[in-house]
This record gives C-alpha cells, structure tokens and sequence, in this order.
C-alpha cells in the first residue's frame, strides 16, 4: 500500500527543511561555530531519514479503514531526535520543536511560537516591537500553512523558507537584547560600592579565552559577568560613563571558547562584530576605546572629551 497523502505532505516538508539547514551550513558568511555547521548538517540527515520512512512505511488500517493522523516509529524518533539537537543549539536558529511543520500535515498540530528573548524584568520598545513584528510574521505563514496542510508544491516550500529565514532573524535578536542590556543607560543605578567588586570567575575558559579578556581589561574596558542564557555565557565589558565604550563577549558555556563579540562607542554609537576567536582578539587589539568622566554634561559621544 502506497504512502497516504498526509504522510508525503509531511515527507515534502522535512525535505525542505532539510535543505534549509544545508543552505545555512554552508553560507560564507561567518555566522556559525563549527558546533553549529555540524547540528545543522546532523538535523539535514535526521530529517530526509523521517522523510524516507513517511514516503515507504506501510500505512495502518482498522476495520479496513486507512490510518492517516500516525507516524511509524522510526521517523517519529529522527523527529525527536531533530528536536533535541535544535534545542542544544539555538544559534543556529532552529526553534526547540521546529518539526510541528512536519507533523502538521499528519496531526493537524499547530506550530508554536518560538519562547520570547526578551528579559523578564522589561525590554526597551525598540526590541518589544522588533520581536512582536517577527511573531506577528511567522503567526501570519503558519495560517497560510494549515488551510493546505496537503500541499506539496512550490508555495509551501517558500512559506518554509520564509519560517525559518524569521526564526533565524528572532535567534540574532539575542544579541541585540544582550548588547542592550550591556549599555551603561540600562543599567539600574546603584549606590556607589564600598568594596571592590568579585573577580570575574575565570574557570572553565580556556587560556586563549583569558588572554582576549586581559587584553580588553589593558585597554580600560572593564569586564564582568553578564550572565549565562541558552548555553552562552556574556561577559561585559565597560569603560565607564554614559559616552564610553562597552559591548560584550560571548562565550561557550560547555567549551569555554569565544564565538563572537560587540563593542559600541557610546550610547546610539555604530557597533563592531567580530564572528570568531581570532577575530574577536582582533577586534579588541584594534578597538580604540573611549573612556567617559563622571559627571560628564555632553550631548553626544563625539562632543566627549575624557
């Protein structure tokens, strides 16, 4: 007995998917760590391995009847396994159970909105906006979806692509959230500490990792811990005042490594990225940082003399 309609609908859409995640494994763009290039390509072939099963695995029936709304167990568990893998690696833009678009077709399920990234003390209007505009987006491609769970035409594959292009652009806002939390306005006034501050925690970083860090502090940024979120850990960096320069760096939870950094120069002043260890030391060693008095009464960071 051939495949019912459903379970080609669904074999269609982790084909596509799968090809959305080679794409983006193999954009030049340094945008991935090579933990990421690899979570892609392993979700690529957990994904056309369901999708081989759904095409060939022989249908259920009862009382004569066709069974469409089951997956046989060896798609339904490269599906989980998918899941699971997008979860561990949220940089790479997958949201945590990303297959709902496979299953829809077969379960009638609906598609979840991706968990906010917003902080859950407040955000600015700029970010709430941003990410209300992406949800709003992806609600509106999920109903396009459902009225032809079906489908297997071009329209459908553009409506994936489509999906999965705003999850992708709703992962980068993290980094927005992380940078704009790092900036000396978002940060609740305190009274002035009357001893030192904690030694930022160097353990579990590796000694390339220690010498970006020592080499931001030579410069007069001065780094703190920012906390960890999703696997990543941000340290912050600040030269002081309203008009200095501060951004973060991120690194590894588990690898201690860098993956990527941010300076900006002043507040509402143009951000730097760099993408990569080497790049970030890079990044640093060429930074020509801008330390702001207390007290400081100018307009702007290029009115800022320190």
């Amino acid at each position: 007995m051939n495949a019912t309609p459903h379970a080609r609908a669904a074999a269609h859409r982790a084909r596509t998917i799968a090809a959305i995640a080679r794409t983006r494994c193999a954009n030049p763009a340094p945008v991935l760590n090579a933990d990421g290039r690899a979570a892609l390509l392993e979700i690529a072939a957990l994904l056309d391995s369901a999708a081989l099963s759904l095409e060939t695995a022989e249908p259920g029936t009862w009382n004569g009847v066709v069974i469409t709304n089951t997956i046989d167990w060896d798609a339904s568990h490269a599906l989980r396994t998918a899941d699971t893998i997008a979860a561990a690696n949220p940089a790479i833009g997958f949201p945590p159970r990303f297959t709902q678009y496979v299953t829809a077709p077969v379960f009638g399920n609906d598609v979840d909105l991706p968990p906010s990234l917003l902080p859950s003390g407040g955000a600015g209007p700029a970010l709430i906006a941003q990410e209300g505009d992406l949800f709003a987006r992806l609600h509106a491609i999920h109903g396009h979806l459902r009225l032809t769970p079906l489908s297997r035409d071009g329209v459908t594959v553009g409506y994936l692509k489509a999906a999965f292009a705003l999850h992708w652009k709703h992962a980068r806002l993290a980094e927005v959230v992380a940078a704009d939390a790092a900036r000396p306005c978002s940060q609740a006034a305190e009274p002035a500490p009357t001893v030192e501050p904690a030694a930022l925690d160097l353990t579990g970083l590796t000694p390339y990792t220690v010498g970006i860090i020592r080499l931001a502090e030579s410069k007069g940024l001065r780094a703190a811990d920012g906390g960890t979120y999703r696997g990543v850990r941000r340290i912050t960096l600040n030269a002081g005042g309203k008009h200095g320069t501060f951004g973060t760096i991120q690194v590894g939870k588990a690898s201690g490594r860098v993956l990527r950094a941010e300076l900006i120069h002043g507040n509402g002043g143009i951000e730097r990225r760099a993408q990569g260890a080497t790049a970030v030391r890079t990044l640093v060693k060429n930074e020509r940082v801008h330390a702001c008095p207390d007290g400081c009464t100018a307009h702007s960071a290029a009115d800022c003399r320190p």
